[in-house]
């Protein structure tokens, strides 16, 4: 790069030949104008330094606001500064939220690379270690420092959200299989739950479970493959009754009561959790949402980053999903039963009862308002451990086995998941209050 201080007279200079001649770092110019002063000042190269600023500025991303700031005027406009002093050549990227990830978005045969991708999903930050042990020392300080930053987000995200959208109790980043059918969540309506035998209560959940008949491409939960399957990243909550579904980070509280998803962990099953899926030759920890709607049943596979993350999102739902029906202890679904219009409801502690509603449905139609005891009622009504076996053919149809007594069937005018979710998570949260 050459630098003319320049004298009160004018002249041009023109560069001849710009590069270096024999290594001496001569540039010729020719002056056309004479009795004017001037000096050269000659250096080697300074590309390097402005590529280098180039770099580091590009690097990572930088958050517009502080984790559930209120939108709108006179709302602060970004997060606190870090309480480092900030260096010219660094540059500090936020990891509140952030995901961490491997073999996502960047397939790594050696696995030597890390992915970081913001809370928003649009920038992302691939790091490459030396060699694989290094990238999993690198990973593991990442995930632990991670780890604890979530926690203090969902404290702070309680104090703001209680009475939005309840108390949450996980949340966290996981990966959503897109290919092989319903893996991303469509519905699978066709073939039937189990049918078993047996009285107690764990047999009966066994019955109402249904098989791998329902799971995406008829695959189990053990012989699931990532090899050719392609992810999505999704953030993910589970609330003390629902499991929630969004497609970034919520930044806002308005972002929070707007999930993409979100499901009743009543009629919410984890269907399998294991290690046996393998991406680059390496284990990876898949598992199995399975969601009952009047749809027919959404099934999810999900992979978290480590085995202990995985542990933590099936307690989470496991115990969301008993502490659900603990709560709620009472669901009702309407259906019909020998012609009649009915309501089935399904109590923890009672068990199975039969309302019918024909007289409700007679006052509604003429315009009477009538007590709603005096409007239903009771057809029958049996103990959960009165049950022998269940099934049902995935559309509207469902039969209950109640031994001496007889089998049931009711037409629930619509997919019997719900129903059939409901009484499994009810017998599992018995069976689990009793261990």
């Amino acid at each position: 790069m050459a630098t003319l201080m320049d004298s009160p007279h004018n002249y041009i200079v023109n560069m001849l030949n710009s590069r270096k001649s024999a290594g001496d770092g001569n540039l010729k110019v020719r002056k056309f104008l004479s009795g004017s002063d001037w000096g050269l000042k000659f250096l080697r190269e300074v590309t390097p330094y402005f590529r280098k600023a180039s770099i580091i500025s590009e690097v990572g991303w930088e958050l517009q606001r502080a984790f559930l700031c209120p939108l709108g005027p006179g709302a602060p406009t970004s997060p606190p500064a870090p309480k480092i002093t900030p260096r010219a050549d660094t540059r500090y990227i936020p990891l509140q939220l952030t995901h961490l990830a491997r073999n996502l978005k960047y397939i790594d045969p050696e696995n030597r690379c890390i992915e970081l991708h913001s809370p928003d999903g649009v920038h992302s930050c691939i790091l490459r270690a030396t060699d694989s042990a290094e990238a999993l020392i690198w990973f593991n300080a990442l995930h632990s420092a991670m780890c604890g930053s979530t926690q203090r987000a969902l404290t702070d995200a309680n104090r703001s959200l209680m009475n939005v959208i309840g108390e949450l109790k996980h949340i966290g980043w996981l990966s959503r299989r897109l290919s092989g059918g319903s893996t991303s969540g469509g519905v699978g309506c066709g073939g039937s739950s189990g049918s078993g035998g047996g009285g107690g209560g764990g047999s009966s959940a066994s019955a109402i479970g249904g098989g791998t008949g329902d799971l995406p491409s008829g695959r189990s939960s053990s012989e699931s493959s990532d090899e050719n399957d392609k992810w999505q990243p999704i953030f993910v909550a589970v609330t003390e009754r629902e499991f929630r579904i969004y497609e970034s980070a919520p930044w806002s509280v308005e972002a929070w009561g707007r999930p993409l998803e979100s499901f009743a962990l009543a009629t919410t099953r984890l269907a399998g959790a294991g290690n046996n899926s393998s991406l680059n030759g390496q284990q990876t920890t898949v598992f199995c949402v399975r969601c009952g709607t009047t749809r027919g049943v959404l099934v999810y596979w999900l992979r978290s980053e480590t085995h202990r993350d995985m542990a933590a999102w099936a307690r989470a739902l496991v115990q969301g999903s008993h502490n659900a029906v603990n709560y709620q202890r009472e669901f009702s679904f309407r259906c019909l039963y020998q012609g009649r219009q009915c309501q089935l409801v399904v109590h923890l502690n009672r068990g199975f009862c039969l309302y019918d509603c024909s007289g409700f449905a007679a006052a509604a139609a003429s315009g009477v308002v009538v007590p709603a005891n005096q409007t239903k009622t009771q057809l029958w009504q049996f103990p959960f451990d009165k049950l022998k076996g269940s099934a049902d053919d995935g559309i509207r149809m469902l039969y209950l086995d109640f031994g001496d007594d007889g089998e049931i069937e009711l037409d629930m005018e619509c997919c019997p998941k719900p129903v059939v979710f409901v009484v499994h998570n009810c017998l599992s949260a018995k069976v689990h209050s009793i261990t």
